[in-house]
């Protein structure tokens, strides 16, 4: 078993383990009366495929965006209060990013805050949304405007879930792997180019390997800036037009996917105004055709889309901030960016990649 630690530095009591093997989870679970009074929210089609691990009652969530909102956060807490779940209980989140957010933030506020522990169950929240504490729902088409900062107890990263992960969610959650290579890590960077089929064939090693990275990589963001100041800022590379895209496309486009395309685009951006190079956008197209992305997209609704990457959470009072490759395997940030320029830069259709 791999493990990965979280180390808070203000407190011993908030810092954690990150565990990760291959088929361990399900004593984990099936055992979950060692930990004290255990509630479980699972997504809906992980228990259908692994219901043995689950017993007695548990809250079972359709997991969409659709459905991560307030009211889902207040049907969670009605399910613990109908429990009569108290203040040292814990709460499992067994599932992708969707069960693990609207968990999380309900764990967050119920009676001021209870244990949590995640169970990611696709590549995306494996390597990014379980680990650093970020829990939250979306706000009308604002993407994750309500939420808290609230670190897990543990984290249980089992692959065994990844053998039943559709094609589709998988690749959702290799971008953010590739994001993690071109902020952080050209060596990962050159891995995933040189060993496209063992990724793609989900080798038991090497996904192990690339998860355990970006844990690493995740944990030391999160240990320097937990709750999002500085460096962190950057893990939100092609997340600003990512996030755009998921409104404009009515979350048609899964998460990940819509951030290849942002950070694709969000790159093509800063290289007509001079922030990076033409070999980091060279660089950036290059691992994405390797994997099969299509980079491209065709905004539907443009008072939407352009309304969407102006209501960001991420922008300031002074304009929009876009994190950026600045070479592979470093990052920067860039602030006060005017959203005209990035409405004229949509206007045109040099942004449209050739067929």
């Amino acid at each position: 078993m791999e493990k990965v630690h979280v180390n808070l530095n203000y407190s011993k009591y908030f810092s954690y383990d990150i565990l990760i093997d291959h088929n361990f989870v399900d004593n984990e679970l099936r055992g979950i009366a060692n930990y004290n009074r255990a509630h479980l929210v699972v997504d809906k089609n992980v228990c259908e495929l692994y219901n043995s691990f689950f017993v007695g009652d548990i809250f079972i969530l359709n997991s969409s965006e659709h459905n991560k909102n307030l009211n889902t956060v207040y049907e969670i807490l009605n399910f613990m209060k109908n429990r009569k779940a108290l203040r040292n209980d814990t709460l499992f989140a067994v599932g992708g990013g969707i069960v693990g957010d609207v968990a999380g933030f309900a764990a967050s506020i119920y009676m001021r805050g209870i244990n949590f522990i995640q169970v990611p169950t696709t590549l995306l929240s494996m390597v990014d949304s379980s680990v650093g504490g970020k829990t939250g729902v979306n706000l009308g088409d604002v993407k994750n405007l309500v939420g808290s900062f609230y670190q897990p107890k543990k984290v249980l990263i089992d692959t065994l879930f990844l053998t039943t992960l559709p094609e589709d969610e998988f690749k959702s959650g290799l971008a953010e792997v590739i994001k993690y290579a071109l902020l952080f890590d050209k060596d990962l960077y050159e891995f995933l180019i040189s060993n496209k089929t063992d990724v793609v064939k989900r080798r038991e090693d090497v996904i192990i390997k690339i998860i355990k990275r970006c844990c690493e990589l995740k944990a030391k963001v999160v240990e320097e800036d937990e709750t999002e100041q500085g460096i962190r800022k950057l893990l939100n590379l092609g997340h600003t037009f990512g996030h755009a895209i998921e409104v404009d496309s009515d979350h048609e486009i899964k998460h990940g996917i819509a951030v290849a395309k942002g950070i694709y685009l969000e790159a093509l951006f800063a290289y007509e105004k001079g922030m990076i190079g033409k070999n980091v956008l060279d660089d950036i197209e290059k691992i994405f055709e390797i994997y099969d992305y299509d980079l491209n997209y065709q905004v539907r609704d443009f008072t939407l889309f352009i309304n969407a990457i102006g209501s960001d959470k991420k922008a300031m009072s002074s304009g929009i901030v876009l994190a950026l490759t600045s070479d592979v395997g470093s990052g920067i940030i860039k602030s006060g960016i005017d959203l005209d320029s990035i409405k004229k830069f949509f206007e045109g259709a040099r942004w449209m990649r050739p067929q």
